[in-house]
């Protein structure tokens, strides 16, 4: 008898596969009344979750490779189900797939790189966050606690509720799951003004490498990328920045939405990101506060020897103590002695334009990250942060290199222009250097700065540079289509989701839509609709590139001419200098008042339920907001001036128009700037 050896062992391979168990995993971002199923064969598979909102299950394979999800009620009965097939594949039982979202790869690419890293980035333990992936987290609160914090932000007109809920936190990655115990706590300042708010998870122990996540709701961008664009645009320059990525936030039974899951700027980070080292020796770190337009602000002028000055103004807070640090005898001491330094600085070299001015600056303060950092935050107009409110940055003491520097977080208000704000001048679109100088009475720091020309032509030279690589529609086109595809299926749920929250929560809200989302990622404004949403955004992200950064080429090349288009390598930092080991004797007490924390007792998290009034310092708002209809064309800068002739962008091809900056006087050569191993 002939056998058919060919047809016998494909015939095994077939009944093989179909006797194979596959595995399914799927997020369930429909809350908590409902239940996910795998339709296979036109048959139903209940799922379980034992890592909520993971929902799993295992079925034996049969001939067809096409499934679908479906929602289940409580009852096990089918009341949705996705509206596209899905194919098995071998990848399939090692993903965790999310419900109605179709599995896709997409590949987000770095801005293009203008400077190297000035410090570490990162561990082996502690690495950026994925850029093309987006985290599920779902939080079971202690329900009194959690619904005290959202119907309460704040406790009276100017006091944060820093209270805490207990939590078991669950984060969900596209391969990975996690589970921990923690706390839940509100963050910011105006996020607190809308209803969609902001927070932050503190574990119990690690996930990737961090023991908080800080979810950011950015309520009022209806791209939901201002803050990921401008920190890739820090990166791009080499500035130390949070990294950061997407997740979905649900706590018990309200379902937030998607939002952007950042570093903190604490210990862990800056000793991983500044340091590259997460033992490493973590100095004294401060965060600083500004109230727009009355004050107080973070000016960092000198206010003595007196701790409780720094602590009584309002503006200056202890993010991190050093108790290595043999030579401060108080918290504010690092504070104190930076201020003192920079003001003794001002007073000596006012006058002189020397490169010795530069090289006594800098053996105490690191100027060309905070340079770099100004001129993102010029070509974005970034209103809430260093250079135009005081706010959003930290000012660390670095023990290895015996040097202070600036370190900026939250850019959600960039690439906004002036939203109507009269603090700024009718023609700030167009200055790149004194676009921010009616933002706030006290330009102290940054006027002293700009008062050398040394100083501002390295500015000028960095903006040149930067323009040139990185800040223009070409290069960054390809970043921000890929963001939008990342995130753009959750984006319309996200929008759809504010109306769901639970009515008792105050708070600003915003009904952007999809359309809205693809407008503002391209070249198109959001107008302002004082019926649905608190927020507009009068220019895309491609168009205020286009805009802001075509101006801001025109000026430096008017400044620099040839120069600006010279490559441009800065030396390295200076060596770091040699540390102390003495320990440190006791900080002598001072009046800082330190945050709430999480009490432990025997590993549990103890929390009072009751809202408390907490005795720090008010927080007037750091923001203006100023809710003002300005008509604008549809691909042109707005005008806060009816009356204002409009300004003309001259491509950098053409004839340049005179610029509001003030050259070197005649028949003197300009000082040329030299890096610091490079200078005599």
């Amino acid at each position: 008898m002939k056998i058919n050896y060919l047809s016998l062992a494909l015939s095994s391979l077939v009944a093989f596969a179909n006797a194979a168990s596959w595995k399914f995993n799927v997020v369930n971002i429909y809350g908590t009344d409902y239940d996910i199923g795998v339709k296979y064969n036109n048959q139903v598979t209940k799922m379980t979750s034992e890592i909520y909102p993971l929902y799993t299950t295992t079925i034996n394979a049969g001939d067809s490779t096409t499934y679908k999800y479906v929602l289940l009620d409580k009852n096990g009965k089918v009341v949705e189900e996705e509206e596209f097939n899905r194919t098995y594949n071998s990848n399939t039982g090692s993903i965790n797939e999310v419900y109605d979202r179709e599995t896709k790869s997409v590949s987000v690419p770095s801005l293009p790189k203008v400077y190297e890293n000035l410090y570490a980035s990162g561990t082996e333990s502690y690495q950026d966050f994925a850029k093309n992936e987006i985290y599920t987290i779902w939080a079971n609160c202690d329900d009194d606690a959690y619904t005290s914090l959202k119907h309460n932000p704040f406790l009276n007109r100017y006091h944060k509720n820093e209270n805490f809920a207990n939590c078991t936190i669950n984060l969900i990655t596209p391969r990975e799951s996690y589970t921990r115990r923690g706390s839940l706590q509100l963050v910011g300042y105006n996020s607190r003004l809308f209803k969609k708010l902001s927070w932050k998870f503190k574990l119990d122990k690690k996930i990737l490498g961090r023991k908080t996540l800080k979810v950011r709701a950015l309520a009022g961008d209806p791209t939901l990328m201002r803050d990921k664009l401008s920190s890739e645009l820090y990166r791009s320059l080499g500035v130390p920045v949070y990294s950061g990525t997407y997740s979905r936030v649900m706590i018990n039974d309200d379902i937030w939405g998607l939002y952007s899951i950042v570093d903190t700027i604490g210990g862990k980070w800056i000793a991983a990101n500044i340091h590259g080292d997460e033992n490493a020796r973590v100095g004294y770190n401060y965060k600083m506060y500004s109230s727009v337009p009355n004050g107080p602000f973070a000016s960092l002028r000198y206010l003595g020897e007196d701790p409780d000055d720094y602590d009584d103004s309002g503006s200056y807070e202890v993010d991190e103590v050093d108790k290595q640090d043999t030579e401060a005898t108080n918290q504010f001491y690092r504070l104190a002695r930076f201020t003192k330094m920079f003001e003794d600085w001002g007073n000596k070299y006012s006058e002189d334009q020397s490169n010795a001015a530069v090289e006594a600056l800098e053996k105490f303060f690191d100027l060309e990250s905070l340079l770099r950092q100004m001129v993102i935050e010029s070509l974005t107009v970034s209103y809430d942060n260093f250079w135009a409110q005081l706010g959003n940055y930290a000012l660390y003491y670095n023990p290895e290199r015996g040097r202070y520097q600036i370190i900026p977080y939250d850019f959600d208000g960039t690439f906004f222009g002036s939203n109507g704000s009269s603090y700024y001048a009718s023609d700030y679109l167009t200055d790149c250097i004194g676009w921010a100088d009616n933002t706030v009475p006290d330009k102290y720091f940054v006027n002293n700065l700009m008062n050398h020309r040394i100083i501002k032509q390295r500015f000028q030279k960095i903006m040149g540079q930067t323009v040139n690589k990185v800040f223009n529609v070409n290069a960054v086109n390809n970043f921000i289509d890929s963001v939008s595809n990342l995130i753009r299926d959750d984006v319309e749920w996200n929008f759809e989701l504010i109306d769901d929250l639970d009515s008792d929560i105050p708070g600003y809200v915003n009904h952007f839509t999809l359309k809205n989302f693809d407008d503002n990622t391209n070249y198109k404004v959001v107008g302002y609709d004082e019926s649905i949403n608190y927020n507009d955004a009068h220019y895309g992200l491609k168009q205020w590139i286009q805009l802001r950064g075509g101006y801001c080429k025109t000026y430096v090349d008017s400044v620099l001419g040839s120069n600006a288009n010279l490559e441009d390598t800065p030396a390295p930092p200076p060596a770091p200098v040699k540390q102390t080991t003495t320990v440190a004797p006791k900080p002598i007490p001072t009046t800082t008042v330190a945050a709430n924390k999480p009490a432990t007792t025997n590993g549990k998290i103890l929390i009072q339920t009751k809202p408390r009034l907490v005795t720090t310092r008010a927080r007037i708002s750091k923001k203006v907001t100023i809710k003002k209809v300005v008509t604008i064309s549809k691909y042109a800068p707005s005008s806060q001036d009816q009356n204002a002739q409009p300004v003309q962008y001259v491509p950098p091809s053409q004839d340049i128009p005179p610029t509001q900056d003030v050259p070197p006087a005649q028949n003197v050569p300009p000082t040329q700037f030299f890096p610091p191993t490079q200078r005599k």
